[in-house]
Parts: structure tokens; C-alpha cells; sequence
């Protein structure tokens, strides 16, 4: 695409106008590039050219208005503030569940809940660092949030609780322990939670002392965050 001759980043030019449009470049890279970018007109170009073109992915994609809670949630993560403990510890994995929110949303819409045709939502909730592999199953027909234990050990002296953030100023809710036998674990919810599921809330498995969290808020590190969405197949 570019003219420029000089290629000082690793590419090229027109590799790095790419990157730089996704917000792949940092430091001194980004730094270097947005110096060229100010003078350098086929430069421009280019970066105008790649916007147009990864916004050309959406185009099929019909816009849907997120719920407010999926917004809030956005915003607070761009613009920062202050977190209780709780929230601090599940920094590393917002981001990605704020993605799988938006998603899961744009993939349904208002009014599901009581109908037939509502669809069942999933969520791997999974810890690789302890191997741990739990797959989260909501299911319309029943009301019941199950979660299925798929791999690793049950903490010694411990218990799993499974926890519902509608948003991010909401405080977490308990909808209940893993059963510590692994296999199958069924919970009954309330139309109420199971609203806030299709809503975009967040779902979250936290390691508590045996019995749950005496607080009823969570307490112990937070293994995995994830949001319920519909797959195919399934």
C-alpha cells in the first residue's frame, strides 16, 4: 500500500499500518509510527485503507443496542476505577468476559425468558494452571445452572462456589457449591438470576473455605470468570 520507502519496523510500513489500526503496536513502535504518520501522506492512506477494511468484518453483523449492564461494565474498564478486592482479583480476565458478554447478547434478544424456543447458554469455566476444566450449562426447560466437572482434582479441605455478577457495580451473588464428587452438579434459579444470565451478567468460580464463603461475598482467589452465550450444537 505505502510509498514510504524507509522500513525501519519489522514488516514494513504498511504491516505496521495494520497493526497500528488494530492497536497491536506499543512503546516505542506506536511512537515511531504515529511520528512517520504525522508527515507521511501514503502512510495516512493506508491506515485509512485498513480501518475500512476491518470494518468491512462487520458489515453483516445487524446492530444490536447491548444491555446497560454490558455498557457500564465497558466503560469502567477503559476508564478505570476503584476496584473492591474482589474486583481487582479478576482484572486479568474482564476484559475477555465483557467480550463474551457483548456476544452473547447480540446473539439473542429481550423477552426470552418463559418461552420454548429460549436457547441454552454455556460457558467453559475452566483453570489451566491447576487443570481444571468445568463446563457451566443454564437450561431454560428446567431453570437449573449446572455445572459438569470435566477434569482435575477437587481442593483438599476446600470448596468451589459458583457466583453471578450481573455487572460490575453489582456485588456477586452465590448460586451455589461444586459438588465436591465431581460428575454432574444441578442448581435451581430464579427467573430473576436467569434473566441477569441472558442479560450478559458475568459467571465466576471462586475457591472458598469448606462449606462456601462465610461472608456470603467471596473471599478466596478467583479461578475462572467466563459469560453464558448459546452455542450450536448443543
Amino acid at each position: 500500500m505505502s510509498g514510504a520507502e524507509d522500513t525501519d519496523l519489522p514488516g514494513g510500513w504498511d504491516a505496521s499500518a495494520a497493526e497500528y489500526v488494530l492497536g497491536l503496536l506499543e512503546g516505542d513502535e506506536r511512537a515511531a509510527f504515529e511520528q512517520r504518520l504525522a508527515h507521511d501522506r501514503d502512510l495516512r492512506q493506508d491506515v485509512e485503507a485498513w480501518e475500512d477494511y476491518f470494518c468491512s468484518f462487520t458489515d453483516a453483523i445487524e446492530p444490536v443496542d447491548a444491555p446497560p449492564q454490558v455498557l457500564r461494565r465497558a466503560e469502567l474498564e477503559l476508564f478505570g476505577r476503584d476496584r473492591n478486592p474482589f474486583w481487582s482479583s479478576l482484572l486479568p480476565y474482564l476484559l475477555g468476559a465483557v467480550a463474551a458478554a457483548a456476544i452473547a447478547w447480540m446473539a439473542m434478544f429481550s423477552g426470552l425468558i418463559g418461552r420454548s424456543d429460549a436457547p441454552h447458554l454455556w460457558a467453559d469455566l475452566d483453570t489451566p494452571s491447576r487443570g481444571i476444566e468445568l463446563l457451566a450449562h443454564y437450561s431454560p426447560d428446567s431453570g437449573t445452572f449446572m455445572v459438569r466437572w470435566d477434569a482435575g482434582d477437587y481442593p483438599e479441605g476446600r470448596s468451589l462456589e459458583v457466583w453471578m455478577i450481573a455487572d460490575a457495580d453489582a456485588a456477586p451473588v452465590s448460586i451455589g457449591l461444586v459438588d465436591r464428587g465431581g460428575g454432574l452438579t444441578e442448581i435451581p434459579v430464579s427467573g430473576n438470576l436467569a434473566e441477569q444470565l441472558y442479560g450478559g451478567a458475568a459467571v465466576a468460580i471462586s475457591e472458598e473455605a469448606e462449606g462456601g464463603s462465610p461472608s456470603g461475598a467471596p473471599e478466596g482467589p478467583v479461578l475462572s470468570l467466563g459469560s453464558m452465550a448459546p452455542r450450536e450444537g448443543q
